[in-house]
């Protein structure tokens, strides 16, 4: 349902496949796309005419129809799907048979069997086609998530009674349009307190709430999933796993130079991250990354410190696991370790997704930090 639903949007976009005013139509092609060696439908190929937006894309079953204009007759005919090579020949080749099938080939990187250079090439095509169809591969808006969410502490080695609180978000454009600037506008949330007789909201720096949800690079087209940022990092094929029955590339990667732009962390020193790929659709299945600091602000890892400030972490040392599942942000962990007044603190954070839903929405308009409505 989800391709369905996001790619019709896509196909709306797609000039139509009837003749432009004043052309004849000088053929009708039909036909369908199909998996060369399953013979499995290949759903929503893009279908089009060599240098025009002129085209169409096939639907769910791989059919497809398109009206060539007389004038059109001698273009050539493309047709690119995401996981498969592209094909494309003269589209009077299609006039011959009134049912045409188009076997499209498999793509294989073959990433291991290449030296640094090249293999360095292939994965950033592979993170451009993620960041690329993540459109595609994750939930439109408008939505409401419903979280679960708790930080443990353990302060000199004496555990803290965990901090507990539900999460409800609406994100009007969901995963649409993903940037940075939509998900900080698009994205508004409510923090309720639980376990007490008293609901209430409170301070969001004493969740870090801004600061987890920063970790959901698919939503922002952060880091590695930023297209003008890839060659920032150094790049390495970690494994290739089978996951669920689907084949996943798990990619390693560091900024040559870290930077708040390329790890989220104003202060870090070092990064190291781990993305996983579906190689069917480029969907991502989780991010991981470890990172160490010098210090951090005690309100986001991606602010400044101020020079007056007197307060804030040392010696920062944290991990993260970021996933995704059913289109939508699943979980964020978040394991920190800092010294703060002298104290060794060792802190816990879960945001877990329990239910997601497009009907019967609550819309929430700000993001009210403060006790009390």
């Amino acid at each position: 349902m989800k391709k369905a639903i996001i790619f019709v949007f896509t196909v709306l976009l797609i000039l139509s496949a009837q003749a432009q005013n004043g052309s004849k139509v000088a053929h009708v092609i039909k036909g369908k796309v199909v998996d060369a060696t399953s013979n499995r439908p290949v759903s929503y190929t893009n279908i089009g005419l060599e240098g025009t937006f002129f085209g169409t894309a096939s639907d769910a079953d791989g059919n497809f129809e398109l009206k060539i204009p007389e004038e059109m007759v001698e273009k050539a005919i493309y047709f690119s799907a995401v996981g498969f090579k592209n094909k494309q020949f003269p589209v009077k080749q299609l006039f011959e048979k009134e049912f045409v099938v188009v076997k499209l080939e498999s793509q294989s990187y073959g990433v291991e069997k290449v030296d640094v250079a090249a293999q360095n090439m292939v994965l950033i095509r592979i993170l451009r086609m993620a960041s690329e169809n993540i459109k595609y591969n994750f939930g439109s808006g408008p939505f409401n998530m419903h979280f679960a969410y708790s930080v443990e502490k353990t302060i000199n080695g004496e555990v803290q009674n965990p901090q507990l609180a539900s999460v409800l978000l609406f994100d009007e454009t969901g995963y649409a349009s993903p940037s940075a600037l939509d998900a900080f506008k698009s994205r508004n949330y409510k923090i309720t307190k639980e376990q007490s007789p008293d609901d209430y909201r409170f301070a969001t720096a004493q969740l870090n709430l801004d600061d987890l949800l920063a970790l959901d690079w698919v939503r922002s087209a952060a880091g590695v999933l930023n297209p003008s940022l890839l060659n920032a990092y150094q790049l390495s094929l970690d494994s290739q796993p089978v996951i669920d029955g689907k084949e996943y590339w798990v990619i390693a990667f560091s900024p040559r130079k870290p930077s708040v732009i390329t790890t989220g962390d104003y202060y870090a020193s070092t990064f190291k991250g781990k993305i996983s790929i579906n190689k069917e659709d480029y969907s991502i299945l989780k991010i991981e990354g470890q990172v160490v600091a010098p210090r951090n602000n005690r309100q986001g890892r991606a602010l400044a410190i101020g020079q007056n400030v007197t307060e804030f972490f040392t010696d920062v040392l944290y991990t993260y696991v970021v996933d995704y599942q059913d289109l939508l942000l699943k979980r964020v962990s978040l394991d920190k370790n800092y010294l703060l007044k002298g104290e060794q603190i060792s802190e816990q954070s879960v945001l877990e997704m329990n239910r997601a839903h497009t009907n019967n929405l609550t819309q929430i308009e700000n993001r009210n930090y403060f006790p009390g409505e």
